[in-house]
C-alpha cells in the first residue's frame, strides 16, 4: 500500500488501463470458449483385426494361363504372319526396282557373283587385272557392256525362290503346330466325357 501511495498517478493510470485491456481479453476468450463449446482430449485405443482366423481363398491358375499348344500356335502364326509382311514389302521393293531398273555392267555383275560363292581371292585379282586395263584405256566392250537382261531376270527369280522356301517352311511349321494342338485336344476330349458320365448315370437313375 505504501508504495502505491508513493506511485505516481500518471503510472497508476497506464497500470489500470493495462489490467483494464487484459481483462477484457480474458473476458472475450471465455465468451468465445462458452460459444462454442468446450474441447476435450479422449484417449482411444485402436487393435488390429487378427487375420488368423480369416480363410483365404485360393484362385486356380489354370482358368489365368494359356495353354501350352494354343500359345505355341500363337508364336507360328504370328512367325507366318511377320513372314508374309516381309514378303510383301520385298515385292513392293522388287517392283519398285523393276519400273526403274539399270541395265548392270558386266564388271558389277561379276563382282556380285564372285561375293556371293565367296570367291575373294578371285575377286580381287579380277579387280585389280580390270582396274588395271581401264588405266591403259584398252577396256572397250562391244554391246555396251551392260549385262543382257536374262541374267539379271535369273538372279530375281533365284531370290524370289529363297523367299518362298522360307515361307514354306514357317508354314510347315505352323502346321505342324496346329496339329499337335487338335491332337491334344482329341486326347483331352475322351477324359472329359468320361468325368460327365457319373451325373448322366445319376441322372437316368433319378428319372421316374
Amino acid at each position: 500500500m505504501a508504495s502505491q501511495k508513493g506511485m505516481p498517478s500518471s503510472a497508476l493510470r497506464v497500470l489500470e488501463e493495462a489490467l483494464g485491456v487484459g481483462s477484457t481479453a480474458a473476458g472475450d476468450t471465455a465468451e468465445a470458449v462458452a460459444a462454442e463449446g468446450a474441447y476435450y482430449l479422449e484417449q482411444v485405443t485402436i487393435t488390429e483385426a487378427s487375420e488368423d482366423d480369416y480363410e483365404y481363398e485360393e484362385i486356380p491358375d489354370d482358368n489365368y494361363s494359356i495353354p501350352e499348344g494354343e500359345e505355341d500356335l500363337a508364336k507360328a502364326i504370328q512367325m507366318v504372319q511377320e513372314q508374309a509382311t516381309d514378303t510383301q514389302i520385298l515385292e513392293q521393293k522388287t517392283v519398285l526396282s523393276s519400273k526403274h531398273a539399270v541395265p548392270e555392267t558386266i564388271e558389277d555383275f561379276l563382282c556380285n557373283f564372285l561375293i556371293k560363292m565367296g570367291m575373294t581371292r578371285t575377286l580381287d585379282c579380277f579387280q585389280s587385272e580390270w582396274y588395271e586395263l581401264i588405266q591403259k584405256g584398252v577396256t572397250e566392250l562391244r554391246g555396251g557392256g551392260h549385262v543382257p537382261d536374262v541374267y539379271t531376270q535369273n538372279m530375281l527369280l533365284e531370290n524370289e525362290n529363297k523367299i518362298l522356301k522360307k515361307e514354306l517352311k514357317h508354314y510347315k511349321q505352323a502346321a505342324e503346330w496346329k496339329c499337335m494342338m487338335i491332337h491334344r485336344m482329341i486326347v483331352l476330349e475322351p477324359a472329359s466325357s468320361l468325368s460327365s458320365v457319373p451325373f448322366l448315370r445319376s441322372g437316368l437313375r433319378s428319372w421316374p
